[in-house]
């Protein structure tokens, strides 16, 4: 019996990729390379992470396509619907990178509020009482309010995170959420609020919103206006949901609040975008989920593609997860 064809448009991680590997063909090309075309006829699989986009044209051009596997949690770049219409199952790894994400956050938070100064050369003498003098903070953890706007997989890890490190957390979600849910982070009923409460409390805000089209540009000037001026905001969710033209202008107008911007609309960021320069804007490349366990955990989504192709239900079935909302 021949093996499965499966096309890998982007990196996987070693094990994963040997794994798959010894199960199928395996066929690694990018989406813009000239024999992708070629591959997709025969592919049985479909192999992503980010940048290649899974549309209704994509899907015309592979007649024997079974499943795409994303490795990674958004499925911003696949069509769904265009997917469960030609009956091509979706399979994904939701948890991969939460506690990555997690970890990327509350880095960003910590040493912005709290930075470090390290001693480059000896110092002597009174020198030495003036300078642990002027190191001493303003803030730190336990004085602030974090904000957190999704509360689902990463939102609720985050939630707990910063709780551990005395933080008063306030969260929102379009979904009613569950005792259980709100204990996991040891939260209560007082801390769900709505997001105009939330931006008008919070001295720190992190996004972890999904892809649907309601949060386009969810963080415009509007939204801006109700933060603090002096708030530290996070973003790892998608890029579109922060209005990049109105950061800017916020970051202008608020030189003591912090932007920390991972994800980008469009990516690469626009060389010619208003955030570049300011300083206090940090822009990082989309890497909040940059661990070598991370990419691992999201490689393996390669286990899930291969129960599809044997005939098998897979763990985690986005088309059925949406649908179940």
């Amino acid at each position: 019996m021949k093996p499965p064809v499966v096309v890998i448009t982007e990196s996987l991680a070693k094990e994963p990729e040997t794994w798959i590997g010894k199960r199928s063909e395996m066929i690694r090309v990018s989406s813009d390379d000239p024999g992708f075309g070629e591959a997709l006829e025969r592919a049985e699989a479909l192999v992503v992470r980010t940048y290649t986009i899974v549309d209704g044209a994509l899907l015309d051009r592979a007649p024997s396509l079974k499943v795409v596997g994303r490795a990674g949690v958004g499925l911003d770049n696949i069509d769904l619907d265009a997917c469960a219409a030609r009956g091509v199952r979706v399979v994904h790894t939701p948890d991969a990178n939460r506690d990555a994400v997690v970890e990327y956050v509350i880095a960003m938070l910590l040493r912005t509020l709290r930075p470090i100064a390290k001693l480059d050369a000896p110092i002597v003498g009174n020198d030495w009482h003036e300078y642990r003098k002027r190191s001493v903070t303003e803030r730190s953890s336990e004085t602030e309010i974090l904000g957190i706007i999704g509360y689902g997989g990463i939102g609720s890890c985050l939630a707990r995170a910063a709780k551990a490190l005395s933080m008063r957390v306030l969260v929102c979600d379009v979904r009613e959420l569950t005792d259980e849910e709100l204990g996991f982070a040891q939260l209560t009923r007082d801390d769900v609020v709505g997001m105009d409460e939330l931006l008008e409390r919070s001295s720190c805000v992190s996004l972890h919103v999904d892809a649907h089209d309601r949060n386009h540009r969810l963080i415009d000037a509007r939204a801006f206006s109700m933060m603090r001026g002096d708030v530290i905001l996070v973003n790892t969710a998608r890029g579109f949901v922060v209005d990049p033209g109105a950061a800017a202008d916020f970051a202008r107008d608020h030189p003591e609040a912090t932007l920390i911007l991972d994800v980008h609309d469009p990516e690469p960021i626009d060389p010619d975008s208003a955030l570049w320069g300011l300083q206090n804007v940090t822009m990082t490349a989309h890497i909040a989920a940059g661990t070598t366990n991370a990419k691992a955990r999201m490689s393996w989504v390669v286990r899930d593609v291969m129960r599809v192709l044997e005939g098998k239900e897979p763990e985690h079935d986005a088309i059925k997860s949406a649908a179940q909302g």
